[in-house]
């Protein structure tokens, strides 16, 4: 039985056939058709284009059902690829994956810094031709670069609005920026809602109807998916999970980030005696967080309470997300879960099971990414590939190309 069909809905009929290929395939075009509800004319149609294309090849010939066996095809995965590059203060991820969704390679540069935006685009542009050059890709079969980074972003003119996170980003069109200067279509997007669509694309999401995955580097923030469609709200900026109030502990209001983000465990941990202990340097905040994490993470009773504080207050605004939506996945993403994941995942689920306002109705499932530190640079590849090739509505501006 081939299964129930899919729908059209946001996509073309080439961009739906070719994502159930890289999902399903080897297929069959009759196994195709019975999914889409398209004719066999039409379907021989679509394959043939994607063939002439070099997107997908004929496998060989699959089981027979009483007639000829059929002819199967797949995607060829290394026929295209994209790149994803996650800008962050303390470091830049650069992650290359082909038209399956495999990372063919990946590396790690020192951060953004106080670097002026002009140099930094020189650099990324540098790295990126580095990074295919040693992986033997020709620039003609990259479809794109998604650029990722903190918001608030203007995604209809490719800049970073302005970041509490990159000081010196302010007002920067950096989509057109660096496609200039590499030569390649690029395209921006929020951390948070980037690893969302990584998880989409990769096929993990299968059964899922409202999905989030929050994401915590230095900040938090959450992308949100209903039905696989990213919900943007008005100006591409939701999902801004840690700017939504929590409670002090004078009991007055702050915002979520101030309670539980990586820089307020830091700052909490500097009012204790153990911060001699923990060897916390105060010249890198994240780099004093991972410190406190491992310490909490090898049974240090202090740091442990400061990273339950922290898991705590995060899984009220969780909650909080989940009950505006009516959850039922949750994946947690980005650095600041890399170490102390677990102890993130326990206060969360904990908190849905006892108080998720339809908990009698269903659960949420809450795990970890299976590539934590890099989620939002494959989820930045992910959107290239998304948006130039399946049938999903993403919410994107055009690639920019030069």
């Amino acid at each position: 039985m081939v299964g129930h069909r899919v729908s059209f809905a946001g996509g073309t009929s080439r961009g739906v056939v070719l994502d159930l290929i890289r999902t399903r395939g080897p297929i069959s075009r009759v196994a195709l058709a019975e999914l889409t509800g398209l004719t066999q004319a039409t379907m021989s149609t679509v394959v043939r284009q994607l063939l002439d294309e070099g997107l997908i090849l004929e496998t060989g010939r699959g089981e027979s059902t009483g007639g000829k066996p059929p002819v199967m095809v797949d995607i060829d995965p290394y026929s295209r690829f994209a790149v994803g590059v996650q800008l962050g203060r303390e470091s830049i991820t650069y992650v290359a994956i082909d038209l399956s969704g495999a990372i063919v390679g990946r590396t790690r540069t020192p951060g953004v810094g106080s670097t002026e935006p002009a140099e930094m685009v020189g650099r990324l542009a540098a790295e990126i031709d580095r990074t295919l050059a040693g992986l033997d890709i020709a620039k003609r079969s990259v479809l794109g670069v998604g650029v990722v980074a903190p918001g608030p972003l203007d995604l209809a003119h490719g800049a970073i609005l302005r970041s509490p996170h990159l000081s010196a980003w302010s007002n920067v069109p950096i989509r057109d920026m660096l496609s200039t200067a590499l030569g390649l279509p690029v395209l921006l997007d929020n951390d948070a809602t980037a690893a969302a669509i990584g998880d989409f694309w990769s096929g993990r999401l299968d059964g899922v109807t409202a999905h989030a995955t929050v994401y915590m580097g230095t900040g938090i923030g959450a992308g949100i998916l209903i039905d696989g469609i990213v919900f943007r709200g008005a100006s591409s900026n939701a999902g801004e999970l840690g700017q939504v109030l929590a409670a002090a502990d004078d009991g007055g209001p702050v915002v979520l980030e101030d309670v539980a983000a990586p820089s307020a465990v830091v700052e909490r941990a500097r009012s204790t005696a153990s911060c001699a202990r923990w060897g916390l340097t105060g010249l890198d905040e994240f780099d004093d967080f991972r410190r406190i994490a491992l310490a909490a993470a090898h049974g240090d009773a202090e740091a442990g309470a400061l990273i339950e504080f922290s898991a705590g207050h995060l899984a009220a605004g969780v909650l909080t997300l989940a009950n505006l939506f009516d959850l039922d996945s949750i994946t947690l993403a980005g650095p600041g879960f890399g170490v102390a994941g677990p102890t993130y995942v326990t206060a969360i689920s904990r908190r849905l099971e006892t108080d998720l306002f339809a908990r009698m109705r269903h659960g949420v499932r809450v795990r970890l990414s299976p590539d934590v530190a890099n989620a939002a640079a494959i989820g930045g590849a992910a959107l290239v590939m998304q948006h130039e090739l399946a049938p999903r509505t993403m919410g994107l501006s055009s690639l920019v190309a030069r």
